[in-house]
């Protein structure tokens, strides 16, 4: 149902309520209902009881209505505004290209952005039951058709946007571009699973030193990602695959890597010529299956600029699909494996 035909039938309702209240009023002044009573004081004794009863009874529903509503906390979002938000959320939306912050915390939403990401992320198993919603332009109808009594959405979303949405449920905004740790902690308070993320981390802190032990990089190596994506290659920053590379495999930056991430520009475009300048002793390079990729990598990877490339040279270049540049915990967990198998550790 849409918020106007909500709107009609509560309309509809309160005038029929309405007429029921004055058919009613009006029945109790007939001579028939003073007759009910007359003057018999037994009859009026019964209905005094009969109020009495009608009343607790009234009380006690009352009671129960108020108990089986949800306790309610208050939480300050990134935008910084607040919102009074169930304890323990039982329906959630989500708005965001990572609701594999959710799926590790237990959380399954019930409507989420998938028309863009579900065919790009590691994880399409995990979808099924989840209304499509949208993009970033979520549809507010299906939204409200959802009732959520939650709303987790990435920060980026239009202001005007946003006032829609708080007419349907609290809408709390995150920041998306923030570390993975500091982003789940997040929205983990806020679907009331803390202790489900402190576990994660944990566990993922322990899979990540393993994995570091297996790789054995040298302390000082340096490491380069890439994204080639139809004809533009890009140089990322320290964002998805990118993320795991630097702070968790403990390479370094190539020199101009980091000058990049210290900008805190999440990647460059640059062209196959200037590429050298960028490359580390170990370069990762991802890239998806259109046809426009394929043929872009394949003119990247058989020049001479390429093959003059210490990596290219040290057989120190590995190979991605794009689907792994994502920065959500079940994407970053399972890179740990997909990095072993790659580099054939």
């Amino acid at each position: 149902m849409n918020l106007r035909n909500l709107v009609s039938a509560l309309g509809c309702a309160a005038a029929l309520a309405l007429c029921v209240v004055l058919f009613a009023s009006c029945s109790s002044g007939t001579p028939g209902g003073a007759a009910n009573g007359g003057g018999n004081p037994a009859a009026g004794a019964q209905s005094a009881a009969g109020e009495s009863a009608a009343g607790k009874n009234g009380g006690a529903d009352s009671a129960k209505a108020e108990a089986s509503k949800p306790a309610m906390r208050s939480i300050t979002d990134y935008t910084k505004r607040t919102f009074d938000i169930p304890v323990a959320p039982k329906k959630i939306v989500y708005i965001g290209s990572s609701p594999g912050d959710l799926f590790v915390l237990g959380v399954k939403p019930v409507g989420a952005s998938l028309s863009v990401i579900a065919s790009q992320i590691v994880y399409p198993e995990l979808l099924g039951g989840i209304e499509d919603i949208g993009g970033n332009e979520a549809s507010l109808e299906k939204i409200v058709a959802l009732e959520p009594d939650l709303i987790l959405l990435d920060g980026v979303v239009n202001n005007e946007k946003v006032q829609s949405l708080v007419k349907i449920a609290p809408a709390v905004a995150y920041d998306s571009a923030a570390p993975m740790y500091e982003r789940l902690r997040f929205l983990a308070d806020a679907a009331g699973k803390k202790a489900e993320a402190e576990a994660w981390i944990a566990g993922y802190e322990t899979k990540a030193k393993k994995a570091i032990d297996r790789l054995k990089t040298k302390p000082d190596d340096t490491a380069t990602v890439l994204l080639q994506l139809g004809k533009q290659l890009y140089v990322m920053g320290n964002r998805g695959l990118a993320v795991t590379v630097f702070d968790v495999l403990a390479f370094k930056p190539a020199p101009k890597v980091k000058g990049i991430i210290d900008e805190s520009k999440r990647f460059i475009t640059v062209s196959n010529e200037v590429l050298p300048e960028y490359a580390g002793d170990w370069v990762f390079l991802l890239s998806n299956n259109a046809a426009e990729t394929v043929a872009a990598k394949q003119a990247l990877t058989d020049s001479a600029v390429w093959k003059a490339i210490p990596a290219v040279k040290n057989g120190q270049v590995y190979a991605f699909e794009s689907k792994w540049n994502f920065d959500d915990p079940i994407t970053r967990e399972r890179l740990l494996d997909e990095l072993l198998r790659i580099m054939g550790k």
